[in-house]
């Protein structure tokens, strides 16, 4: 959860007052193995984690990389962040899920 101070500002959950004035034009990235899983494919997971929590007509963009080898999958989403609140809402989903290895 997060607080404003007063001087408009948000604090995060490690009480460090963030640097990021909202709306924002942001993106999230989660990595994870490259596979399909109970017939759902890694891209499709990270969309149906995020795409949730974003503004109606989002995202302004879905970007993908895999590694070198092919084993791993990033998902890069971009989008208006319009609270401190919507982004930690966001990064929780991604940690909850097993399949989702790594975020930035």
């Amino acid at each position: 959860m997060s607080t404003t101070d007063t001087n408009g500002g948000h604090r995060g959950l490690d009480g460090e007052e963030s640097l990021i004035r909202y709306p924002a034009e942001l993106s999230v990235k989660a990595m994870g193995l490259n596979d399909t899983f109970d017939g759902v494919p890694f891209q499709d997971l990270v969309e149906s984690l995020v795409l949730p929590l974003v503004a109606p007509g989002e995202p302004q963009r879905i970007d993908t990389r895999e590694s070198s080898g092919g084993k791993y999958l990033s998902v890069r989403v971009y989008f208006t962040a319009t609270s401190q609140g919507q982004l930690e809402a966001i990064y929780t989903a991604l940690h909850a899920e097993s399949r989702v290895l790594f975020t930035l």
